[in-house]
């Protein structure tokens, strides 16, 4: 009964495998909105430079329908190698109050 709870809430295998999983929730995201937060974040990993989600914000992209899509939207990213961690730092989203956040860069080749 827990394993089927947690698939149900998106919290089965990691790396989004099964339903409700990072890719999964990418994948149901709306087209025009993964695509320009894809290239956005293509575009940020291609600096080389150190970024976080509201780099994405600040480029023009705009909130998805639901704020779990910008975690999977780089959670989906990071398993297709194009990202990597590098660290946290406070959230400089004003909604976010100051949390913390996942600082990126782009993957070397």
């Amino acid at each position: 009964m827990a394993a089927r709870d947690a698939a149900a809430h998106g919290r089965g295998s990691v790396g989004g495998a099964q339903a409700g999983g990072p890719t999964s929730r990418v994948a149901t995201s709306d087209p025009w909105w993964h695509s320009v937060a894809h290239r956005a974040l293509e575009w940020l990993a291609q600096s080389g430079q150190p970024f976080d989600a509201y780099d994405l914000t600040e480029l023009g992209v705009p909130d998805p329908d639901h704020p779990a899509r910008w975690g999977a939207l780089f959670a989906a990213a990071q398993a297709q190698g194009l990202i990597a961690p590098v660290g946290y730092q406070p959230s400089r989203r004003p909604t976010r109050a100051g949390g913390v956040c996942r600082v990126w860069v782009g993957a070397v080749p």
